[in-house]
């Protein structure tokens, strides 16, 4: 077996027992694995302390196993299934974003189509406009659905053919290429005039989704 001094403030012992020694300090120990060996210098001589310790006072316990600790504390915070859908779903959200162009202000929507706060809230609520949740809950919305003459053409039917009210559903509907549509997104065959054919595609998203 390996001998380690106990003058050392911490060694790796071994056995299975907790025990409490004490030892003149340089002296050796016999420390097979195992078992950990926690010490501290003590000041005894004659019953009386001295300026220099004298002895060394250890207690053999059972060892710690501190990397495995390590891992279990890193486990505890790995990112689990329901979370990397999370993430997932907050990335195709910023995606589609993206591909509809960003996303206007209630304000900037009101300067674009010269029209009241309550007029845009009311094409919202008859599904005539696409609202996203924005930053600290206020309502963006997304670009690609508003031209220079105002809104896309056929923009309400469409809404209305989905058979979700989730405005990242629609918006991510509006922005993705279709091969219903010969490779082009919704909102672009809308701005080609082919409404029927979108609104068509609509209604089979529902038809799957039953």
């Amino acid at each position: 077996m390996p001998t380690t001094p106990v003058s050392q403030t911490r060694a790796r012992v071994a056995g299975s027992q907790t025990r409490t020694r004490l030892l003149g300090v340089g002296s050796i120990v016999t420390v097979p694995a195992g078992l950990e060996l926690a010490a501290r210098e003590t000041a005894r001589a004659h019953g009386r302390a001295s300026a220099k310790p004298q002895v060394l006072e250890y207690e053999v316990r059972p060892q710690v196993d501190r990397s495995s600790r390590r891992e279990t504390a890193t486990d505890a915070y790995a990112v689990g299934p329901r979370g990397l859908a999370l993430l997932r779903g907050k990335q195709i959200r910023d995606d589609d974003l993206r591909r509809a162009g960003g996303a206007y202000t209630l304000d900037q929507v009101r300067e674009l189509l010269r029209v009241t706060r309550q007029a845009i809230e009311k094409k919202v609520r008859e599904q005539a406009i696409l609202a996203v949740p924005g930053p600290s809950g206020e309502r963006r919305y997304p670009v690609a659905q508003f031209t220079g003459d105002g809104i896309v053409s056929g923009l309400k039917p469409v809404l209305v053919a989905l058979p979700s009210e989730s405005a990242w559903f629609r918006l991510n509907f509006l922005v993705t290429p279709l091969a219903q549509l010969d490779g082009q997104t919704p909102i672009e065959a809308l701005g080609a005039g082919k409404t029927e054919e979108v609104v068509e595609a609509a209604r089979s998203i529902g038809v799957q989704g039953g």
